[in-house]
């Protein structure tokens, strides 16, 4: 275990500090305790900020996707059925056929739908999964360290972080990354069933949410436990781990089939095969014209062109492409550029398990699950986001050593290191103070257009037209899981011939919904009534 240095700055200082020093290392010395504290200041704190940080307006193509999921979990189905006019509701992240649902594994999904069903507001879910993720964190930093910088990561990732402030997710992959390395050491030290229970559990959350980042950190991490405690557990120790494991496998089987049609097709290979070319590792050769989409410009060349753009920059250049990758990473965990980087390089040699299994997982995880992606988003990284805290805390803990001419110089430094985290999270809070949390243009716009329409009377039936060049990233047409029976259905025109189909498709079936034209290209976007015949 090693040691952080709180306890070294009190022994300079006497009185009400060295007292409330000694307070904070008593509760980090008791490890559910800790865990319980960390979970309520990480929502305690949240929720004090929510008149500068309010609930967060969803506007990403993947927050909306989750969003689906949720809505079809919530209303009890795992897939719904596609809809006939389904090429009026196509858009990013969503499958259409053969069922109508989200791309994404589940448990963001029930995150959220859990947040819908029980407090009316998906966010609730994101709240409580972002607390879980701290604690989560917390105890799997008493498996590798002293605890009492736990803190570190409540303040840099659970408050201020998209992991906290949207629909995205992040959350619960950090909470089945650290339940799987937290039980990791005290597998090593004592092979107890429930911490291979504990194992399996975080394992199988990352097969529910990150699949392939949790593959590659399993595999990392069991090639960890047979370097250290090589042979095979005790069967009665094995079995209930096991159990797990083949319920969760017979789980993804059961919700592939529901939603692709095949046990064995997920839905995301399933949407990459019907929309996109490039794939998802740079290595790969782009694939064939898809299934889907080319008769809607906006959607096919925003999704091609983001993505096939990507995937050629990693070719040309695979050492910017990693980083690129590196700098976005360092920047989400620590950030101040660079005064962070060298307690994560410092090259000292590795002398315990601790700190060897720490630098082969990182290593085989990056290298293996994130550097060869065609695209990252740093959610991808959740499963050893407590991992790359423990690096940190590693070198913090050997800097206190360090006397160079019998000076302190190491202490120093661990403090100034520490510190830093302290210091960017009061700035934080001293610019939210000031002025608020500025919310996107794009969301703002389309929940203010959505607001007005969910006061008008009746049902809406709302055809989305964009000018050439509009921003793919700025999609409006989203609906929820029951589309037909929503308030407001948002669908896409396409062409005079599609749309008189949809608008005579909503005329014989509900004939009291009204019809709007909405230009989402001009300032403000331009909502009309729609009059006349069909177009």
């Amino acid at each position: 275990m090693i040691a952080a240095p709180p306890s070294a700055v009190a022994e300079r200082h006497s009185g009400a500090f060295a007292r409330l020093v000694h307070a904070y290392e008593w509760i980090a010395g008791q490890e559910m305790l800790a865990c319980a504290v960390v979970l309520f200041l990480t929502l305690g704190i949240r929720a004090a900020l929510l008149p500068w940080y309010p609930v967060p307006l969803p506007g990403v193509h993947d927050e909306f996707s989750y969003l689906l999921a949720a809505d079809t979990y919530a209303g009890g189905r795992v897939a719904n059925p596609p809809h006939p006019m389904w090429q009026h509701f196509e858009t990013p992240l969503e499958i259409m056929q053969p069922s109508y649902a989200s791309q994404y594994p589940p448990l963001q999904g029930l995150v959220l739908a859990f947040g819908q069903k029980f407090f009316g507001q998906p966010w609730a879910g994101v709240y409580l999964s972002a607390g879980l993720m701290c604690a989560a964190v917390c105890w799997m930093l008493q498996a590798w360290v002293t605890p009492n910088l736990a803190l570190l990561f409540m303040l840099r990732v659970g408050t201020f972080s998209y992991w906290m402030n949207s629909y995205w997710g992040g959350a619960v992959a950090g909470v089945g990354g650290a339940m799987l390395l937290g039980a990791l050491p005290r597998i090593w030290r004592d092979s107890k069933s429930g911490h291979w229970i504990t194992f399996a559990l975080g394992l199988a959350i990352l097969m529910h949410s990150r699949p392939w980042e949790g593959a590659v950190l399993g595999a990392a991490a069991l090639g960890v436990l047979a370097w250290v405690r090589p042979g095979i557990p005790a069967v009665r120790i094995a079995i209930p781990a096991l159990a797990i494991l083949l319920i969760s496998f017979g789980a993804v089987a059961y919700l592939d089939y529901r939603i692709t049609g095949s046990a064995l097709t997920l839905p995301h290979a399933l949407y990459d095969k019907q929309y996109l070319m490039a794939p998802n590792f740079a290595f790969l050769p782009l694939g064939p014209e898809p299934l889907y989409g080319r008769h809607i410009p906006q959607l096919y060349a925003g999704e091609q062109g983001t993505f096939t753009t990507a995937w050629r920059e990693a070719r040309r250049d695979p050492l910017t492409a990693v980083l690129g990758k590196s700098s976005e990473i360092y920047d989400f965990f620590f950030g101040l550029w660079p005064l962070l980087i060298p307690p994560l390089l410092w090259p000292y040699r590795l002398k315990t398990v601790e700190e060897r299994a720490t630098a082969f997982i990182l290593v085989v995880f990056l290298a293996v699950a994130i550097f060869p992606l065609t695209v990252l988003n740093i959610h991808y990284v959740a499963p050893v986001a407590g991992l790359l805290y423990v690096r940190f805390l590693q070198t913090v803990s050997r800097l206190r050593g360090w006397r160079p001419a019998g000076k302190p110089l190491g202490v120093a430094l661990a403090v100034f290191f520490v510190g830093l985290f302290g210091f960017q999270f009061a700035v934080s809070l001293t610019l939210l103070s000031r002025g608020g949390m500025a919310a996107w243009p794009f969301a703002v716009a389309r929940n203010s257009i959505a607001q007005e329409l969910a006061h008008k009377p009746g049902r809406q039936l709302v055809l989305v037209r964009y000018a050439p060049g509009h921003s793919a990233l700025e999609e409006w047409v989203w609906n929820r899981a029951d589309i037909d029976a929503s308030q407001t259905v948002w669908a896409r025109a396409i062409d005079a011939a599609n749309d008189r189909e949809v608008i005579q498709y909503y005329r014989d079936r509900q004939p009291d919904r009204q019809i709007w034209m909405l230009d989402v290209d001009q300032t403000p976007p331009r909502l009309a009534a729609y009059s006349g015949g069909l177009p």
